[in-house]
Protein backbone atom coordinates (compact mmCIF):
# COMPACT_ATOMS: atom_id res chain seq x y z
CA UNK A 1 0.00 0.00 0.00
CA UNK A 2 3.10 2.13 0.82
CA UNK A 3 4.85 1.63 -2.43
CA UNK A 4 1.09 2.47 -4.04
CA UNK A 5 0.80 5.42 -2.66
CA UNK A 6 4.20 6.64 -3.47
CA UNK A 7 4.24 5.48 -7.44
CA UNK A 8 1.18 8.12 -7.22
CA UNK A 9 3.14 10.95 -5.56
CA UNK A 10 5.88 10.60 -7.62
CA UNK A 11 3.55 10.58 -10.56
CA UNK A 12 1.56 13.42 -8.94
CA UNK A 13 4.61 15.74 -9.26
CA UNK A 14 6.26 14.96 -12.42
CA UNK A 15 3.00 16.11 -14.21
CA UNK A 16 2.96 18.84 -11.65
CA UNK A 17 6.42 19.52 -12.92
CA UNK A 18 5.46 19.56 -16.18
CA UNK A 19 2.88 21.84 -16.14
CA UNK A 20 5.40 24.34 -14.71
CA UNK A 21 7.77 24.07 -17.59
CA UNK A 22 5.41 24.33 -20.14
CA UNK A 23 5.49 28.51 -20.52
CA UNK A 24 2.38 30.85 -19.94
CA UNK A 25 1.28 30.73 -24.46
CA UNK A 26 0.65 26.89 -23.52
CA UNK A 27 -2.01 27.37 -20.53
CA UNK A 28 -5.59 26.77 -22.18
CA UNK A 29 -8.27 28.35 -19.57
CA UNK A 30 -11.61 29.50 -20.59
CA UNK A 31 -11.19 33.28 -19.95
CA UNK A 32 -7.65 34.14 -21.92
CA UNK A 33 -4.73 36.03 -19.75
CA UNK A 34 -2.61 38.59 -21.64
CA UNK A 35 0.88 38.95 -20.74
CA UNK A 36 3.98 40.28 -21.87
CA UNK A 37 5.81 37.61 -24.08
CA UNK A 38 9.71 38.10 -22.80
CA UNK A 39 8.32 37.65 -19.32
CA UNK A 40 6.73 34.29 -20.37
CA UNK A 41 9.12 32.41 -22.23
CA UNK A 42 9.47 28.74 -22.14
CA UNK A 43 12.96 28.81 -20.84
CA UNK A 44 12.84 30.42 -17.51
CA UNK A 45 16.74 31.85 -17.51
CA UNK A 46 15.52 34.02 -20.53
CA UNK A 47 12.86 35.64 -18.99
CA UNK A 48 12.91 39.70 -18.21
CA UNK A 49 10.24 42.05 -17.48
CA UNK A 50 12.98 45.22 -18.43
CA UNK A 51 15.33 46.52 -20.66
CA UNK A 52 18.14 49.25 -21.95
CA UNK A 53 18.20 51.01 -24.44
CA UNK A 54 21.69 52.88 -24.88
CA UNK A 55 22.54 55.56 -27.59
CA UNK A 56 26.15 56.27 -26.08
CA UNK A 57 28.43 54.11 -28.68
CA UNK A 58 26.33 55.82 -31.63
CA UNK A 59 26.41 58.81 -32.04
CA UNK A 60 24.75 59.24 -35.53
CA UNK A 61 22.09 56.93 -34.83
CA UNK A 62 19.30 59.62 -33.75
CA UNK A 63 16.24 56.73 -32.96
CA UNK A 64 15.69 53.37 -32.43
CA UNK A 65 13.01 50.47 -32.45
CA UNK A 66 11.69 48.30 -29.40
CA UNK A 67 9.60 45.46 -30.08
CA UNK A 68 7.31 45.32 -27.27
CA UNK A 69 5.27 41.85 -27.43
CA UNK A 70 2.49 41.26 -25.42
CA UNK A 71 0.70 38.00 -26.14
CA UNK A 72 -2.44 35.82 -24.91
CA UNK A 73 -2.80 31.90 -23.29
CA UNK A 74 -5.40 29.95 -24.30
CA UNK A 75 -6.20 29.43 -28.31
CA UNK A 76 -6.89 30.81 -31.43
CA UNK A 77 -10.08 32.48 -31.93
CA UNK A 78 -11.91 33.82 -35.55
CA UNK A 79 -12.23 37.62 -34.25
CA UNK A 80 -10.30 41.00 -33.62
CA UNK A 81 -9.51 40.90 -29.80
CA UNK A 82 -8.72 44.11 -28.15
CA UNK A 83 -7.01 44.46 -24.88
CA UNK A 84 -5.48 47.27 -22.75
CA UNK A 85 -2.08 48.76 -21.87
CA UNK A 86 -1.60 51.76 -20.09
CA UNK A 87 1.60 54.22 -20.17
CA UNK A 88 2.06 54.37 -16.19
CA UNK A 89 2.22 57.62 -14.87
CA UNK A 90 5.83 56.68 -13.09
CA UNK A 91 7.07 56.87 -16.32
CA UNK A 92 9.78 59.74 -16.75
CA UNK A 93 10.00 59.56 -20.74
CA UNK A 94 7.25 62.05 -22.51
CA UNK A 95 5.28 60.68 -25.55
CA UNK A 96 6.28 63.12 -28.30
CA UNK A 97 9.77 64.23 -27.70
CA UNK A 98 11.28 61.19 -25.72
CA UNK A 99 9.24 58.31 -28.15
CA UNK A 100 6.18 58.59 -30.62
CA UNK A 101 2.61 58.62 -29.48
CA UNK A 102 1.54 54.67 -29.18
CA UNK A 103 -1.97 54.02 -31.13
CA UNK A 104 -5.38 54.31 -29.85
CA UNK A 105 -6.31 51.04 -29.20
CA UNK A 106 -3.93 47.85 -29.28
CA UNK A 107 -5.51 44.43 -30.86
CA UNK A 108 -4.89 40.73 -31.02
CA UNK A 109 -5.71 40.10 -34.44
CA UNK A 110 -8.21 37.15 -35.07
CA UNK A 111 -6.23 33.63 -35.47
CA UNK A 112 -3.52 35.38 -33.94
CA UNK A 113 -2.07 35.00 -29.83
CA UNK A 114 1.22 37.69 -29.94
CA UNK A 115 0.93 41.48 -30.90
CA UNK A 116 3.81 43.32 -31.37
CA UNK A 117 3.97 47.04 -30.42
CA UNK A 118 6.77 49.18 -31.85
CA UNK A 119 7.84 51.55 -29.75
CA UNK A 120 10.13 54.14 -31.47
CA UNK A 121 12.54 56.08 -28.91
CA UNK A 122 14.24 59.42 -30.33
CA UNK A 123 17.52 60.53 -29.01
CA UNK A 124 17.14 63.94 -27.36
CA UNK A 125 20.02 66.16 -25.76
CA UNK A 126 18.83 66.32 -22.30
CA UNK A 127 18.95 62.05 -22.77
CA UNK A 128 23.25 63.26 -22.30
CA UNK A 129 22.81 63.64 -18.65
CA UNK A 130 19.87 61.67 -17.39
CA UNK A 131 18.01 58.64 -18.08
CA UNK A 132 14.49 58.05 -18.69
CA UNK A 133 12.07 55.36 -18.60
CA UNK A 134 9.05 54.46 -19.97
CA UNK A 135 6.45 51.71 -17.96
CA UNK A 136 3.52 49.32 -19.88
CA UNK A 137 0.67 47.85 -17.70
CA UNK A 138 -1.62 45.39 -19.18
CA UNK A 139 -5.04 45.91 -18.00
CA UNK A 140 -8.13 43.29 -17.64
CA UNK A 141 -10.91 43.98 -19.98
CA UNK A 142 -14.13 41.61 -21.52
CA UNK A 143 -11.71 39.51 -23.05
CA UNK A 144 -8.58 39.16 -21.44
CA UNK A 145 -7.71 38.61 -17.43
CA UNK A 146 -4.30 38.52 -15.90
CA UNK A 147 -4.22 35.69 -13.48
CA UNK A 148 -0.48 35.13 -14.38
CA UNK A 149 0.63 38.15 -12.86
CA UNK A 150 4.19 37.70 -11.85
CA UNK A 151 6.82 34.83 -12.00
CA UNK A 152 9.42 33.48 -9.51
CA UNK A 153 12.87 32.75 -11.67
CA UNK A 154 15.97 31.78 -9.41
CA UNK A 155 14.13 33.52 -6.26
CA UNK A 156 13.61 36.36 -8.45
CA UNK A 157 10.29 37.69 -8.83
CA UNK A 158 9.51 39.46 -12.74
CA UNK A 159 6.28 41.12 -13.63
CA UNK A 160 4.58 39.23 -16.54
CA UNK A 161 1.80 42.17 -16.85
CA UNK A 162 4.46 45.27 -16.81
CA UNK A 163 7.46 45.90 -18.77
CA UNK A 164 9.71 48.57 -17.81
CA UNK A 165 12.17 50.44 -20.63
CA UNK A 166 15.20 52.60 -19.62
CA UNK A 167 17.03 54.37 -22.33
CA UNK A 168 19.56 57.07 -22.52
CA UNK A 169 22.87 58.92 -24.35
CA UNK A 170 24.86 58.82 -21.21
CA UNK A 171 28.47 57.89 -21.93
CA UNK A 172 30.87 56.94 -19.03
CA UNK A 173 34.58 57.41 -19.44
CA UNK A 174 36.03 54.04 -20.91
CA UNK A 175 37.76 51.33 -18.69
CA UNK A 176 40.86 51.80 -20.79
CA UNK A 177 41.02 55.58 -21.04
CA UNK A 178 44.62 56.98 -20.44
CA UNK A 179 44.77 60.51 -18.98
CA UNK A 180 48.81 59.83 -19.34
CA UNK A 181 48.41 59.55 -22.97
CA UNK A 182 44.82 60.93 -24.20
CA UNK A 183 44.38 63.46 -21.67
CA UNK A 184 41.15 64.71 -19.84
CA UNK A 185 37.96 62.56 -21.03
CA UNK A 186 35.44 63.64 -22.87
CA UNK A 187 32.29 62.59 -24.93
CA UNK A 188 34.02 65.11 -28.21
CA UNK A 189 37.27 63.22 -27.69
CA UNK A 190 36.11 59.51 -27.46
CA UNK A 191 34.54 60.27 -30.65
CA UNK A 192 37.15 62.22 -32.50
CA UNK A 193 39.51 59.65 -31.51
CA UNK A 194 37.78 56.28 -32.58
CA UNK A 195 36.61 58.39 -36.28
CA UNK A 196 40.00 59.31 -36.92
CA UNK A 197 41.46 55.92 -35.64
CA UNK A 198 38.61 53.61 -36.98
CA UNK A 199 38.19 51.83 -34.13
CA UNK A 200 34.96 51.22 -32.32
CA UNK A 201 34.47 53.09 -28.95
CA UNK A 202 33.90 49.60 -27.32
CA UNK A 203 37.25 49.13 -27.76
CA UNK A 204 38.68 51.28 -25.43
CA UNK A 205 35.74 49.56 -23.01
CA UNK A 206 35.98 45.84 -23.05
CA UNK A 207 39.13 45.55 -25.11
CA UNK A 208 41.14 43.64 -22.74
CA UNK A 209 43.47 42.31 -25.53
CA UNK A 210 44.58 46.24 -26.09
CA UNK A 211 48.82 46.58 -26.11
CA UNK A 212 50.64 49.02 -23.51
CA UNK A 213 51.94 50.29 -26.70
CA UNK A 214 48.66 51.25 -28.07
CA UNK A 215 48.27 53.77 -25.57
CA UNK A 216 50.98 55.66 -26.82
CA UNK A 217 50.74 55.47 -30.49
CA UNK A 218 46.84 56.37 -29.95
CA UNK A 219 48.12 59.07 -28.65
CA UNK A 220 50.75 60.55 -30.92
CA UNK A 221 48.70 60.01 -33.51
CA UNK A 222 45.83 61.83 -32.42
CA UNK A 223 48.14 64.27 -31.44
CA UNK A 224 49.98 64.69 -34.65
CA UNK A 225 46.12 65.38 -36.23
CA UNK A 226 45.24 68.16 -33.66
CA UNK A 227 48.57 69.62 -34.26
CA UNK A 228 47.88 69.54 -38.26
CA UNK A 229 44.34 70.89 -37.96
CA UNK A 230 45.52 73.50 -36.11
CA UNK A 231 47.94 74.81 -38.42
CA UNK A 232 45.38 75.15 -40.51
CA UNK A 233 43.06 77.00 -38.79
CA UNK A 234 40.25 74.50 -37.66
CA UNK A 235 41.40 73.65 -34.15
CA UNK A 236 39.13 71.10 -33.04
CA UNK A 237 37.07 72.30 -29.91
CA UNK A 238 35.87 70.62 -26.76
CA UNK A 239 31.66 70.96 -25.89
CA UNK A 240 33.07 73.81 -23.69
CA UNK A 241 34.96 75.76 -26.03
CA UNK A 242 38.52 74.99 -25.35
CA UNK A 243 40.87 73.37 -27.36
CA UNK A 244 41.09 69.57 -27.91
CA UNK A 245 44.26 68.54 -26.24
CA UNK A 246 46.04 64.83 -25.92
CA UNK A 247 48.05 64.01 -22.84
CA UNK A 248 51.51 65.02 -21.51
CA UNK A 249 52.64 61.73 -22.14
CA UNK A 250 51.43 62.22 -26.05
Amino acid sequence: MNKLIYKIAVLLISVSLVSCEKGLMTFDNKNADVYFSDAGRNIPALAFDSTYVSFSYAPKTMDSIKNIVVAVTGGLVDHDREYLLEVSPLSTAISGIHYEALPGKFVIKKNKLLDTIKLKIKKTPDMKTESFIIQFNLLTNENFGNVFKTRKITGKTISTISTKVKFDDIIKKPALWNDAYWGTFSRTKLFFMCEFLEIDPKYLDTGSSIALAEFSVFGKIVKRRLDELKAAGTPVLEDNGSEMKMGASS
